[in-house]
């Protein structure tokens, strides 16, 4: 087993500007007495797992056994924390690490909105790992009517600085935030965890806008080739037109362009954990697999490569994990890739991002599906 680093329990050392809000917090206390698309195409929904929004605050964080300071509260805005699960303390400690970006808290935030034709579009919240990437946008200044989802002409997302190169190559998939998460069971609920409501005709009830009547759009984009990363570089993204869609049909209401330059954190929060351990009743070896706290790829070896069915390469899945304390995620994995590194089909992969962040260190097995079978198994990869 490798030998592992757990982002969770490491102390958090707090920024400049971190401390400088902290003091002033302790002033206030004190005086008030108070305790693989390149320029990716999408029009129409695609449905992301999510959670329900935290709540900002204040916390205090133990840095010794006789002090103690006040840390930022971390907010990650109501469309990632519709589309990616994360308690207070992972969104803390994440933010903290620079695994995630909180754009709001940003001095010059104010400068990275971007209006046009009266509205507004800005970087919420960013977080990435070598291979996906969460990224919310808030918009403000357009709303629609009841029964109308809201959408975009086109949104083209590509790295570096030649959208043509084929390196700007991404995948991607993006919709706007409707308010709809799972439960613990999978079952689709509000955010709020209250029941969907439906209209006559069957249709859901869909919650777009915020208190503030403002729109939140949500990408999650993996990187085409399993052995890039997007660690350090330079993610373009670019909104055009505003609208309403109606079975994958557009229709324009407010003309406009939206673009925006997001520089990547360069921090690495993946482990690599040998496993080494054949998956039952297949012929594939779970060899070993790159982990962090959104996201993973399994590397497998094959002894001899199923029978294919159209889109189905037969390749097993990862699809959820097994903690420590005997927590069983059935529902992880969310988007990503699977496919074969060589020609001869010796060996093969699988790449998926989460629907809620995971604390590496607590995992003590993968469950696996196997899908000739449509059959889960259990591999430990606990020491």
């Amino acid at each position: 087993m490798a030998n592992r680093k757990n982002v969770f329990s490491e102390e958090i050392e707090l920024s400049e500007i971190v401390l400088e809000k902290t003091n002033h917090a302790f002033e206030m206390i004190r005086q008030e007495d108070v305790v693989r698309m390149k320029k990716t195409n999408t029009r129409g929904k695609i449905m992301f797992k999510s959670q329900a929004a935290v709540i900002a605050g204040v916390c205090i964080l133990a840095v010794s056994s006789i002090s103690a300071v006040a840390a930022i509260r971390h907010y990650w805005g109501r469309g990632m924390s519709g589309n990616i699960q994360a308690t207070e303390e992972q969104q803390q400690v994440l933010t903290e690490r620079k695994i995630a970006k909180v754009y709001s808290e940003e001095p010059d935030s104010s400068s990275l909105a971007v209006t046009d034709n009266g509205v507004t579009i800005e970087p919420d919240t960013v977080i990435v790992d070598e291979r996906f990437v969460y990224m919310a946008f808030r918009i403000s200044g357009y709303s629609v009517a009841d029964r109308l989802e809201p959408g975009f002409d086109m949104v083209n997302v590509y790295l570096g600085d030649d959208p043509e190169a084929e390196s700007a190559w991404v995948d991607m998939s993006g919709t706007m935030y409707d308010g709809v998460i799972p439960d613990e069971n999978g079952k689709p609920v509000y955010e709020d965890g209250t029941p969907l409501e439906s209209y006559e005709d069957g249709s859901i009830i869909s919650h777009y806008t915020d208190d503030n009547g403002n729109l939140e759009y949500i990408i999650q984009a993996s990187v085409v080739d399993e052995n890039d990363s997007f660690l350090g570089k330079t993610m373009h993204v670019e909104f055009k037109n505003l609208g309403t869609l109606s079975k994958a049909a557009f229709t324009p209401v407010v003309e406009g362009n939206w673009n925006f330059t997001i520089s990547l954190s360069d921090v690495s929060s993946s482990q690599k954990i040998e496993v080494g351990q054949k998956v039952e009743g297949t012929d594939f070896t779970m060899e070993d697999i790159d982990i962090s706290p959104i996201s993973m790829k399994v590397n497998y070896s094959v002894s001899a490569a199923p029978e294919e069915h159209e889109d189905d390469l037969g390749i097993p899945e990862v699809v959820g994990v097994v903690l420590k304390d005997g927590t069983r995620i059935l529902y992880l994995t969310n988007g990503g890739a699977v496919g074969y590194t060589d020609s001869s089909k010796t060996s093969a992969y699988q790449m998926a991002g989460y629907d809620r962040v995971i604390e590496v260190d607590e995992v003590a097995a993968l469950i696996v599906r196997i899908s000739s079978k449509d059959e889960k198994v259990e591999i430990s990869i606990s020491e």
